[in-house]
């Protein structure tokens, strides 16, 4: 399915999710709901599979594939090619009127209806692509402030400054009356980088030679998505994807560095109307140009079926666009798995601000994929082995560019 249809699909769904939202929830609405909101994260990691396997198939048509038989030729010959002479063969028996001597001996009464009798000769039918699983990846790595650096691994500083207390000040007595010394504030940060594996992938001579892909590019792209998983949980925690904490990432990432702007009243009373508008008053206006939510897709699901104190839904839709409840209160909604979930105790699911002002994500060098062709010969395996080099950091200082809501502890 093309990428347009899987996305007004999306769209549609999600139009469909509101009107049993704003429906009011029973025990059957509620379990449409959900089963709409499973078949809605499906759609969205449809979109980026076939997003992969468009760029795959697109190298693939580049790369030529050596002779093998069962696959792409019989004998040295193009599948085009054999069967070419197959009809040709048949023609001409039919001509002969039944003369089998007319016709060639490797095509003489074989036939597919067993091994015995030539069906081990047929090639199966071959699917020309290899379908992924996937899993979503969501664009905050993109968002923040981005910096690559030259490979060399040197420690970066970053100088930070804030003059946001002065202004002007009157000057009582004319001649005798001097100004008050106010100096801007600065601060510096040194910001180093941890060596990040996208893991290790082996693959046996075998099947490298036997494949009908381009399996080069299959771990290509397999490591490109890992790579972009990866750095959403770096920035949004400061932890690798196995949870370990980087010495070089901001402590508790992008979420420890942001400040709560408001409290949700009571546990059992979820997100109310009035505390996604209180977090929006919260943010400085300087930084309210060009702010985003920052949400798991869990999260936005939850907010889908909640209306403001007039009845009005949360979201507004609007069918004519790719996303049509993208925005909240019209600011664009940024997807992030690695957020936190509705409903527990001081738990933070919302974040809203300039992500771009609020944290820098530093790349040293580009990602690295490197293709061991010797070290695992003595099995017939090569490897394939993926890193890099990445630091995080806030950018903060005395101020809140982005600010977090917090749901109450009981």
């Amino acid at each position: 399915m093309e990428i347009r249809e899987l996305k007004n699909k999306k769209n549609q769904l999600l139009l469909d999710m509101e009107k049993v939202a704003l429906a009011g929830f029973n025990t059957e609405s509620r379990a449409k709901f959900d089963r709409m909101n499973k078949e809605l994260e499906t759609i969205e990691a449809d979109i980026q599979r076939s997003a992969v396997l468009a760029n795959h198939e697109a190298e693939s048509r580049e790369f030529v594939r050596s002779p093998r038989p069962g696959i792409g030729t019989s004998n040295g010959e193009l599948v085009g090619e054999r069967r070419d002479k197959l009809n040709k063969a048949f023609r001409s028996y039919f001509r002969a009127g039944g003369n089998v001597a007319a016709v060639e001996a490797e095509y003489r009464d074989l036939l597919t209806t067993s091994d015995v009798t030539g069906g081990a000769l047929i090639p199966q039918e071959f699917y020309g692509e290899l379908v992924n699983m996937t899993k979503w990846v969501g664009p905050i790595s993109q968002k923040v402030r981005n910096k690559v650096t030259d490979g060399t691994g040197r420690p970066m500083k970053i100088s930070l400054g804030n003059d946001t207390a002065n202004g002007l000040v009157i000057l009582n007595t004319e001649g005798s009356s001097a100004p008050a010394e106010t100096d801007p504030g600065f601060e510096s940060k040194i910001l180093g980088v941890d060596t990040v594996s996208g893991g290790l992938v082996k693959i046996s001579v075998e099947e490298m030679a036997d494949s009908a892909f381009n399996l080069d590019s299959a771990i290509r792209d397999y490591f490109g998505i890992r790579y972009a998983r990866g750095l959403e949980t770096i920035v949004t925690l400061g932890k690798d994807s196995a949870g370990n904490t980087l010495p070089n990432s901001q402590a508790g990432g992008l979420l420890g560095a942001t400040a709560v702007g408001t409290t949700t009243t009571a546990l059992a009373n979820g997100i109310a109307w009035d505390d996604l508008v209180n977090l929006q008053a919260a943010l400085d206006p300087s930084y309210a140009i060009s702010p985003s939510w920052v949400m798991s897709s869990g999260t936005r699901s939850y907010l889908l079926g909640l209306k403001d104190g007039f009845g009005r839904p949360y979201f507004t839709p609007d069918p004519s666009g790719d996303s049509p409840l993208s925005k909240l209160l019209g600011w664009p909604i940024v997807i992030n798995q690695a957020m936190p979930s509705v409903g527990t105790a001081n738990a933070t699911p919302i974040l809203f601000g300039d992500l771009e002002k609020a944290y820098l994500l530093r790349t040293d060098g580009l990602p690295s994929i490197i293709k061991l062709s010797e070290r695992f010969m003595d099995v017939l395996e090569y490897g394939f082995l993926m890193f890099s080099r990445v630091g995080s950091t806030s950018l903060a200082y005395n101020a809140n560019p982005v600010l977090k809501l917090q749901q109450a502890a009981s």
